[in-house]
């Protein structure tokens, strides 16, 4: 039987905690890491429904998000340190293979971990890395820009009003097991705007994408809803570097969730072939 065990991790931000699961290939680790809003959650309704005990999976709640701490204090929401925690964890299981699959704003984070990898002394592996319509460039931060050009304070006195302006507008459907849009209440000013304010940061530098290729020696896999075809500079950079890139059809930005039945079947087979 599947088995999801529910785990707390003692980071420098407070603790991380994650659903582990050990599936029937047990040498190899998936690694899933959120994006902005998102949580861990998603996971035990798609885990049984799309029959993902073929493997074995690491599911966090990153800093500041779901189950986690929220600390008050913008450097524990760089994407740096929240690849920073990630990697301690890896280290902490004692995974040596990990596959990561990265969700917007869990791109930057994904590429801050792999560098730790690369560049630390470790045991661990990259095996493959799929960047679920990832952040690359400025015009891909267009939301948490909307958030980050305010100073916290300013942020904070309107956060209310502006959450219940997104539930108002809101035209996303309810996923199953997904971070629903009324609960960022839950999350509280700080997360968002922290988180915000770095990935921000991060893409203007357009320097994501050359990180990347840097430390490219495993199989990637760019993957973006086909709703969104030639709508990103990102996948345009992506397609000038010649990269390997899958789109999921009938699928945005929340592609795993609009799409899964198709998601689950591309991203499983790119999985097989990397095992």
């Amino acid at each position: 039987m599947f088995d999801i065990s529910t785990k707390k991790f003692q980071t420098k931000a407070g603790k991380l905690v994650y659903y582990k699961s050990t599936g029937i290939n047990k040498d190899i680790v998936i690694l899933f890491i959120h994006g902005l809003f998102g949580n861990k959650d998603w996971f035990t309704y798609y885990c049984k429904e799309y029959s993902l005990d073929d493997y074995s999976w690491i599911v966090p709640d990153l800093i500041g998000y779901g189950e986690s701490e929220k600390p008050d204090k913008l450097d524990f929401y760089t994407m740096g340190n929240q690849g920073q925690y990630l990697y301690d964890l890896l280290r902490s299981e004692k995974v040596h293979n990990v596959i990561i699959m990265a969700h917007s704003m869990g791109g930057p984070i994904a590429i801050s971990l792999i560098e730790k990898v690369k560049n630390l002394k470790n045991n661990i592996k990259i095996k493959g890395l799929f960047y679920l319509e990832g952040n690359l460039d400025k015009n891909d931060a267009f939301f948490s820009s909307t958030i980050a050009k305010y100073s916290f304070e300013q942020y904070k006195k309107e956060f209310d009003l502006r959450i219940e302006n997104l539930i108002k507008k809101s035209k996303t459907p309810i996923f199953p097991g997904f971070f629903r849009l009324k609960t960022m209440r839950d999350l509280g000013p700080y997360s968002i705007w922290g988180s915000s304010y770095d990935l921000v940061k991060l893409s203007e530098g357009n320097q994501l994408l050359p990180r990347l290729q840097r430390l490219i020696d495993f199989p990637v896999y760019f993957v973006f809803g086909e709703k969104n075809k030639g709508k990103f500079t990102s996948e345009t950079l992506v397609i000038s570097a010649q990269l390997p890139i899958i789109y999921i059809p009938k699928a945005g930005h929340l592609l795993l969730f609009e799409n899964p039945k198709d998601f689950w079947e591309i991203v499983k087979e790119l999985i097989t072939n990397i095992l």
